[in-house]
Formats: C-alpha cells, structure tokens, sequence
C-alpha cells in the first residue's frame, strides 16, 4: 500500500474516529441531525479506508478514485444538515434534501472514473496537468465538494451570529468553519500545484491528509455532546440529582394525593429536566390539596417538631404537619377544616425560587417523617 500519510497515523484516526463513532451510535440516533452525523462519520471512515487500500498514491489508482466519491459522499450530509431549518425537519424533506445531494456525488464521482478510465484507455497517465484531465476530475471534484461545505458553513455562521447560541456551541461551531477552511486550502493548493510547480509529488495528496484531520476534527467537536449525554445516563447531571433529592418529599405527597400525578409523555418522559419540572408542579399541587387536612398549629405541634436552627423552624414545624396531613388523607380522614386552605408556606415567583424551598423542605422531610411515625 502507497499513501502520502504514514500508516501509523492514518489507522490511529480510523481507529480514534472508528470508536467516536460507535458512541454516538450508543448515546445518540433519534433526532435527525444526529443520524445524519452518524451516517456522514460512516462514509468518512469509507473513504479513509479506501485511501489505505491504494495500492499507488496517484489517481490511476481505483481506490483513490472511489475514495473521492466517499468524500463527496461524506460532504452531501454536510450539505443536508446546512438546508435544515430545524433539528427535527420532516422527514420528506430531509430525504429530498438527501436525494439531490446523493445524485450529485454520484455524477461527480462517476465523470472521475471515466475520466481516469478515458486517460488509461488512451495509454496515459491521469495528470492533472493536462487540461482534458483537469477539468474532467478538478472540476467534478471540487464544485460539489466546494458547494456543500459553504452551505454548511452559512449554517454555521448564522448559528454564530445568533444572540442565544450557548458558548459550548459557538465554539463547535468555530471549530466547524475552521476545519473547512484547512479543507479548502488543501484543495486549491492541489489544483494549483501542476500550475505554479510548488509541492512535487502526486496531486491531491494535501487533499487526503487534509480531510484525515478534517474527519479527526470534526468527530471530536462533535463528540462534545456526548459528554452531556454520558453524564445524564450516569444520573450526575444537576436535573436527576435535585429529582433524587425530592424522591421522597414526592413519593409520601403522591401517595397521599395520586390523583394529582400527571401521566408520562412517551416523548420526553425520560428527559430530566422535563421530569423535575413534573416532581416539581405534583408536589406543589399535593400540599395545595393535603392544605385542607393541616392540623392546626399549637403548643404541642411546635414542642414535637424536629429540632431545627431557628432559620429552619418554621419550614420544619411546616413539614411535620404537612406529613400529618398527609397520613391523614391517606387513612381517609375527613378534612380539618371547611374553609380555604392554609397559604403555602413561601409563595415563589419564579421556577428557581420554588425549586429551592422545595429542596430545603425535602432536606427537612425524612426528619419530619421520622418525628410523626
């Protein structure tokens, strides 16, 4: 095998891009960005692999030819994703988008193969020297490819220009354009290199060493996510920590008052941050219902309440009669009292404000529980 990349190096990014890969294949796949990421890392790997199987550096070589198809190919999801209005596009139209895109590569890739077969059949080399050979390979080649990476470098910059893009993003996002950029040079550099004479050697060499650390780029910046995804399926990302923490608040309150407990959207069921949300709006809405069954505050109730700093008092004497209330429902008491229920202890203005005194009665509550039992 011939190739102007050392094979030490060209199988460590297969394997480095091989095992990126197969995580996101784990990790991710249901939205339609991600499967077209997954499907662009395939043909990525394709081509690499085809470079490793030349068995000569030069284009008479039917691996090198095919393996410009792959990158075409790898380049049309490029293309695909920048068309996109929305992470989850229909499907129609992402296979339209998928189609034009596809039928392209396929004509590019074809008019390389006839043309080096036309310089082989007339007993010559493929040269891009010649301007018969330039046109019908440099040509093919480049426009499609050019074409599709600008589109989704435009993606790119508008994501940037967007006030609310996250820093994690907008640095995927410079990643992105700049790994383009190493693309595009490498390119007009090996079509121009017959011209000005500069860099002897095969042409569009820089080429494929230039998309080997364009894939290596790429497959790491768009790892990134994974490492959040990795952290959620571990349960140590904020939203399943505060959702632990309010488990037991929830499950007594719920079990007192289940009829207040939302059914699980099949969708978004799973998301954390959906699923604190919904804890959240169901505990609220159980004390508003047990407000009812609220034994009265006296003498005795504060004598019983669980010892507490001052500052917590009155959230502990709070929770110890909220859990009486809550056996008392349970055990199917009448009501305490006929009237309106009892205000809640804190009235929240904000989801964060909310969150935070339901976490601190939730610190309080196993104590509360264990002082009425």
């Amino acid at each position: 095998m011939s190739s102007p990349m050392p094979g030490v190096v060209a199988w460590a990014v297969i394997g480095y891009v091989s095992v990126l890969l197969a995580v996101r294949f784990w990790l991710v796949g249901g939205a339609v960005v991600d499967r077209l990421v997954n499907h662009m890392g395939l043909w990525s790997i394709a081509a690499l692999l085809m470079y490793r199987c030349a068995s000569s550096p030069t284009l008479d070589d039917p691996a090198n030819q095919l393996a410009l198809g792959c990158v075409l190919m790898t380049t049309t999801y490029l293309y695909v994703i920048g068309r996109l209005v929305s992470a989850d596009a229909e499907p129609d139209t992402v296979r339209r988008h998928q189609r034009t895109a596809t039928l392209l590569a396929l004509a590019a890739t074809a008019s390389v193969v006839l043309t080096a077969a036309s310089a082989r059949y007339s007993g010559r080399s493929v040269d891009l020297r010649l301007i018969r050979d330039a046109l019908g390979i440099g040509c093919a080649f480049a426009i499609p490819f050019t074409y599709n990476t600008v589109v989704f470098t435009r993606r790119c910059l508008g994501t940037l220009r967007d006030a609310e893009t996250p820093p994690a993003a907008r640095i995927v996002g410079i990643g992105l354009i700049g790994s383009n950029a190493v693309l595009w040079g490498a390119l007009a550099l090996s079509l121009s290199q017959p011209a000005t004479g500069w860099l002897e050697g095969p042409q569009l060499s820089l080429v494929q060493a230039a998309f080997a650390l364009w894939v290596a780029i790429d497959s790491t910046l768009l790892a990134i996510p994974l490492v959040g995804e990795l952290v959620q399926r571990a349960g140590m990302d904020r939203a399943t920590r505060t959702c632990r923490r309010l488990l037991p608040l929830w499950r007594d309150l719920t079990a007192a008052v289940p009829e207040i407990v939302m059914p699980v959207d099949v969708r978004h069921g799973s998301d954390p941050a959906t699923r604190l949300l919904r804890m959240t709006v169901e505990i609220r809405d159980a004390m508003l219902h047990l407000g009812a069954y609220l034994p009265a505050e006296t003498g005795a109730t504060q004598r019983n309440t669980v010892r507490e700093p001052k500052s917590d008092r009155g959230l502990a004497d709070y929770a110890h009669r909220l859990m009486r209330a809550a056996q008392a429902r349970k055990t199917g008491l009448p009501p305490t009292r006929a009237g309106a229920a009892p205000p809640l202890p804190v009235v929240a203005h904000d989801f964060d404000a909310e969150l935070a005194h339901l976490i601190a009665l939730a610190r309080i509550w196993p104590r509360a529980k264990a002082a009425v039992e």
